[in-house]
């Protein structure tokens, strides 16, 4: 991967990954950039919309098991159901859907297609009426965005370029609410990547997000001063 490059428009990579700011004024801004600040740009996006994909993925909801069983009884009836010379097309068509149901087949024809699994948290952040991105630099390098939705009582975290906490220490995240700090949970070594996802649930009435270097496995409160911090208001 390209070295990271300070340039202005860096910061704007995750948001247009997300579909979040104009693109048509980020890509004014982009044509202007030196050629080094334009590959790291498409580079970041792609990896960012990547990550966005493997979170969606890992929070997706399978069909309840009790679907198949559901499928079997709608066209049970066409297979017991007396023959007549026009008819048996369509039950054959019927039983062999039957078949494929049993044999752990994904398609069973249009009319008994199952409903889509419910859209994932991540999904229901980035579509919200009230979502809002808000994203700053990383003092050791990098950038962490988080995209929130208020309505949804979720967010959606973002590293890029972040380099991972020293061995025997993670990054922790804290939700700032009027009552004090609360975790939002911990990232080691192994969990930081290039581009880093994570969900953020219950922000309730949390002001901001924010992160500390905490000793082994985190902390039930912050052991160290905060190094970066992102509104969420």
């Amino acid at each position: 991967m390209t070295e990271p490059v300070e340039h202005e428009v860096m910061t704007l990579a995750t948001p247009y990954a997300l579909h979040a700011v104009d693109d048509g004024e980020v890509e004014r801004h982009l044509a202007d950039a030196p050629p080094q600040v334009a590959r790291q740009f498409a580079e970041e996006v792609v990896a960012v919309r990547e990550a966005m994909a493997r979170a969606s993925a890992a929070t997706a909801v399978e069909p309840p098991a009790e679907l198949r069983a559901r499928i079997l009884a709608a066209i049970a009836p066409a297979q017991v159901q007396p023959l007549r010379p026009k008819r048996w097309r369509t039950a054959a068509l019927a039983a062999a859907a039957a078949v494929i149901v049993a044999a752990g087949g994904v398609g069973i024809g249009i009319a008994l297609r199952p409903a889509a699994p419910p859209p994932t948290t991540a999904q229901q952040v980035f579509a919200a009426p009230d979502v809002r991105t808000v994203s700053g630099p990383i003092p050791t390098g990098g950038t962490a965005t988080v995209v929130f939705s208020k309505k949804r009582n979720a967010g959606v975290l973002v590293m890029n370029n972040v380099a991972p906490p020293a061995a025997g220490t993670v990054y922790q995240m804290w939700l700032l609410r009027d009552n004090g700090p609360e975790s939002a949970g911990t990232m080691d070594q192994a969990a930081v990547a290039p581009s880093t996802t994570a969900v953020l649930p219950d922000l309730g009435d949390a002001t901001a997000l924010a992160f500390t270097v905490e000793p082994g496995k985190g902390s039930s409160t912050p052991t160290t001063p905060i190094f970066a911090e992102l509104p969420l208001t």
